[in-house]
Parts: C-alpha cells; structure tokens; sequence
C-alpha cells in the first residue's frame, strides 16, 4: 500500500508539468522520476511546505536540472502518508549530478541546502522513495483535471501497451480529453503491479463526462475485457498538485 500511495505522487505530477513540453514526442527516452511519499510528524506539513518553497526559491534550487511537485493525497484507501514529494528529471545522469552537488553543499553548511535538509528531516516521520519512467503516451501533458493513478501487473508490458494503443486510435479513445501515459516500474520494491496508467483529465467537467459517457463506450468495454486478460488491476487512486517548480 506505501509504494502504492507514492506511485500515485509521482504519476500525479505529470498533471501540470513543464520541464517536458506539452506534446509527448519530445518527452526523453531517458526520463526518470523519483517520488518519495510522507508521512509528517504532528503539525509539520507547513514548515516542510515554506521550507520546501525557500530551497527552491535560493539560487541552488532555481539550478536544479528537473523540476518539483509537492503533492496531496486525496484518496488512496488506508494507507498513512498524506502527501508526496516527487522529482522529475531528463536522465539518471542529471539525476546524479544533483545529488552529488546538493549533498556537498549541504554537508557544508550554512546555506539553502543545508537547511532544507534540516527542515526536511524535522518535519518528516517516515518516507520512502521509487522510481519509474513514462514508456508511452498520448494527449498534451499539461491538463489541470482530476488525475487517477491506476497500477496494475501485467508480463508482456510491451503488448498490453500496444493494445492500448490501438484503442487510443478508436472513436472512443479519442473521445478523451486530457493526456494518458503508460508507466514502466524501475524499482518499485514489494508490490502487486509493475506497470501504471496516470490518467489526466482536462477538466472536471470531462471528469464527469467520461465517467458518465466514455467508459460505457464500446470501444473502451472492449478493450478492458481485453486488458483483463493480459494484467491485474489492485486499484486506482486521486491526487491533487499543491505546489510545483518548474525548471528554470
């Protein structure tokens, strides 16, 4: 259920991203996501929020090769944490190179990363951390609607993903307004899923509009009958962005 929660912070965040342009082409292969989700110790989510807000505010958080989301859980079952912090960067490469870069300064002390760790680690109960990457998508990656992250298993990533596709090029795929991306596992830990979908709808009228017309389209019936042959699905869950920093 944790890793669960903290995929659906990462996928959510796609929601109004900018470090990637709004048409799918031109989103990197290389493309890597880091999310952590949180739980906060009593009363700390404001000081993590205004000290998240300052580091990215300093000349160092302005440098940083990707971009941020502060992310609140709106619906996900039991699970403890409430709210997500993800990163989104263009490669492993430009990961690691802010990694190395804002620990050494933090180890210095006596300036913005120093004290956002120290914030960081006074406000937060626990955390854990998980990557993926975008495989495929469809639709301008800029929505502002409700977002569903639905997980699920599947063997053959490559043809389910196919299949998807072709429903996509349907009177009833391409009815949908928002973006879809199809979402590969790189280190998901002990968990019911290796794969997800995040869903971004345009707006919450076309929230309601797929929900009450889309998904008893014929089209769509026919290929979740499909899709329930080739992956299990445990679940779906509903995020919401707070905060976003966009590369500078």
């Amino acid at each position: 259920m944790q890793t669960k929660k903290l995929f659906t912070t990462l996928l959510l965040s796609i929601v109004t991203g900018t470090v990637f342009a709004a048409h799918h082409e031109e989103i990197p292969a290389t493309n890597i996501w880091l999310a952590q989700n949180i739980e906060f110790k009593d009363g700390q989510q404001l000081n993590f929020r205004q000290g998240l807000a300052e580091f990215m505010s300093s000349e160092m958080g302005k440098a940083m090769p990707g971009q941020v989301f502060y992310n609140w859980i709106v619906a996900d079952g039991d699970a403890p944490a409430t709210h997500g912090l993800v990163f989104l960067f263009p490669s492993m490469s430009a990961w690691t190179g802010w990694n190395i870069e804002f620990w050494t300064a933090a180890a210095k002390g006596n300036n913005p990363a120093a004290k956002w760790a120290m914030t960081y680690g006074a406000s937060v109960e626990s955390a854990s951390t998980a990557t993926a990457k975008i495989m495929r998508a469809w639709g301008p990656l800029t929505t502002s609607g409700p977002s569903e992250w639905i997980p699920f298993y599947t063997d053959n990533l490559a043809s389910f993903t196919e299949e998807f596709a072709k429903f996509m090029e349907t009177p009833g795929g391409k009815s949908f307004k928002g973006s879809v991306l199809i979402h590969q596992c790189i280190a998901c830990g002990d968990s019911s899923y290796n794969a997800g979908f995040s869903v971004n709808h345009e707006s919450a009228e076309s929230f309601d509009k797929w929900y009450s017309s889309g998904v008893n389209s014929p089209d769509f019936t026919s290929w979740v009958s499909k899709a329930n042959e080739s992956a299990e699905f445990p679940g779906a869950s509903l995020m919401a962005t707070l905060d976003s920093y966009p590369a500078q």
